[in-house]
């Protein structure tokens, strides 16, 4: 029976608590809703309605006016009362524990309060639409007026200036003085929505007129005097250069002034419908083809006054040149008979021979052209340009053909010289071998002596042919210095190091009946010396006689350091 009383008491308890939570949160739902209310009310309607009565209140500005402040006073006096009701109702609700109901309420309220403040953003925009439409009218209209009365002024002052566009004209600046009339109208009305896009459209259409007033003289100007002037000059220089012996039909002059006179007639018509950037393009391409024939004239000009310099200069080379690569003919075959050329270094002569010939046959048919005076002066000054650079090239490679066939007897010469040297060389080797009165030499060095005797004879047999093969010689020649080369100093080495072995021996005879081993040793140290093999005879007397004396090397290299020293 206790636990069920204590049950009942705690569920007592938890809906007492349960109903004071959900009326704390009732209550506060309902607060912020009159929050939300008060807000609508404070909302600035009123003071924004205060401008508009500022203003010229007729037509749509004063119809307007009464429906906004009607909508206004609606909501003020009767929808946010009504909404004010509905919240009383809902604390009573919440009083009576009708959470549900009142919060169903309470969202309903919101609600019709979202639609209120719809409506009131609704006023504001509309209010602030006219309002600003009336302050950016009054900013724009000072400017308008003094774009409107230079249009005026201009159509005036420079009728005479606009030719065939003048009935164009004419409507474009009436429908903008219909339009300002309108604005005018529109704004006494108190219409200043409908006055602001009238004056947006004179604004508009008066930048357009005012940059045709601006463009259209000029482009008249431009096609009806400056052009044909220019072309008028054109053709007077063009007769005048012809009668002086330019070649000026590649340009075909005659044509294209005729076309452009034709064309100036399509650019007129283009103006007169107002096509001023077609027009425009079509002159400015006009000019840039007559700056280009006035450049061709130019170049022409400049390069029969650059031919005239250049002429003579190719005259003189082609002669010059002419004669150098005939001397090179001639020394080419006087080579022939005493050296030999390879393929190539003869397909070289001979490529610059055929240059050569193609070089005086394309000159001699430009002479007769400049005699003629059949083409124009530019193309035959870049035609004898480019015979100079060939002729540059050829000379080139003339030079270094006649060095590389001077350089063969020169080679020759040197080939000779170095023999001679290398003679020299192995007579002196031959002379040191004889008076060391050596047995003999090693084998080795007797083969080296013979293969380099051998190598001078090939090289000697090379030099005597006809005709001579430089590259052979060189080739033969290498061999040879290889096998000369250091042979002197071998030999120096090999008397030297047969002096000291014989040394040796005579110095380790002191020790023979001192040792079976040492006397051993001394004879095959012996035996080694007869048999021409010194660095071994040195070397097995040097290890007998250590077995005496450890320091016996170093004893001799002290005393050679002393002899040389004397």
């Amino acid at each position: 029976m206790l636990y069920v009383v204590i049950g009942l008491i705690l569920a007592i308890i938890l809906v007492i608590g349960y109903g004071a939570w959900m009326r704390k949160k009732s209550y506060s739902a309902i607060d912020h809703a009159e929050e939300r209310r008060m807000e609508l009310i404070n909302r600035p309607v009123a003071q924004e309605l205060a401008k508009i009565k500022k203003l010229k209140m007729a037509g749509d500005t004063e119809k307007n006016f009464e429906k906004w402040r009607s909508e206004w006073d609606k909501i003020v006096a009767a929808e946010l009362p009504s909404i004010e009701k509905d919240l009383f109702k809902c604390e009573e609700l919440t009083d009576k524990y009708h959470f549900k109901k009142a919060a169903r309420r309470i969202k309903e309220l919101h609600e019709r309060m979202d639609e209120i403040g719809g409506q009131i953003d609704q006023i504001i925009v509309e209010l602030n639409r006219v309002v600003d439409s009336e302050r950016q009218n009054r900013d724009d209209i000072q400017t308008v007026k003094e774009n409107y009365h230079t249009v005026k002024k201009t159509m005036l002052t420079q009728r005479n200036q606009f030719h065939e566009t003048l009935p164009r004209l004419d409507q474009e600046v009436k429908a903008i003085d219909d339009a300002y009339k309108k604005f005018g109208s529109e704004t006494e009305n108190g219409n200043y929505i409908e006055a602001r896009n009238c004056l947006l459209q004179v604004k508009k259409d008066l930048a357009i007129v005012m940059k045709q007033l601006s463009r259209i003289p000029s482009l008249y100007q431009d096609a009806k005097k400056s052009i044909p002037e220019l072309m008028r000059e054109l053709q007077k220089g063009k007769d005048e250069m012809e009668e002086k012996g330019y070649s000026l039909k590649y340009l075909q002059m005659d044509i294209q002034i005729e076309e452009n006179e034709k064309h100036l007639q399509t650019i007129l018509d283009s103006v007169a419908r107002m096509e001023l950037d077609e027009a425009s393009e079509a002159l400015t391409n006009i000019h840039e083809q007559i700056d280009f024939l006035f450049a061709q004239m130019e170049k022409e000009v400049l390069s029969r006054q650059e031919l005239h310099q250049i002429a003579p200069e190719v005259e003189g080379n082609l002669e010059r040149v002419g004669n150098q690569v005939k001397t090179l003919t001639n020394e080419t075959e006087t080579v022939k008979n005493s050296y030999h050329l390879d393929v190539t270094d003869l397909k070289t002569q001979l490529s610059i021979q055929k240059a050569f010939d193609k070089i005086q046959k394309d000159y001699s048919a430009l002479d007769e052209i400049m005699k003629n005076s059949s083409q124009p002066f530019s193309t035959i000054t870049d035609n004898l340009k480019k015979i100079r650079e060939d002729m540059e090239h050829i000379e080139s490679e003339s030079k270094a053909f006649e060095a590389k066939i001077k350089a063969l007897r020169k080679d020759e010469l040197a080939a000779r010289d170095t023999v001679q040297q290398m003679k020299h060389t192995l007579f002196e080797v031959r002379q040191l071998i004889q008076q060391s009165n050596l047995l003999g030499v090693p084998s080795a060095f007797a083969e080296a002596l013979e293969l380099a005797g051998r190598t001078l004879n090939e090289v000697n047999e090379k030099l005597d042919e006809m005709p001579l093969n430089m590259t052979e010689v060189r080739q033969t020649l290498t061999t040879a210095q290889n096998a000369v080369g250091g042979i002197h100093q071998t030999a120096a080495k090999l008397i030297e190091t047969a002096e000291f072995a014989e040394e040796m021996i005579r110095y380790g005879n002191r020790y023979r009946t001192d040792s079976q081993e040492i006397n051993k040793e001394l004879n095959e140290a012996e035996r080694l010396f007869r048999d021409f093999d010194y660095d071994a005879a040195a070397e097995t007397a040097v290890r007998a006689i250590e077995r005496k004396e450890p320091k016996i090397l170093k004893r001799v290299n002290l005393y050679d350091e002393a002899k040389s020293q004397v």
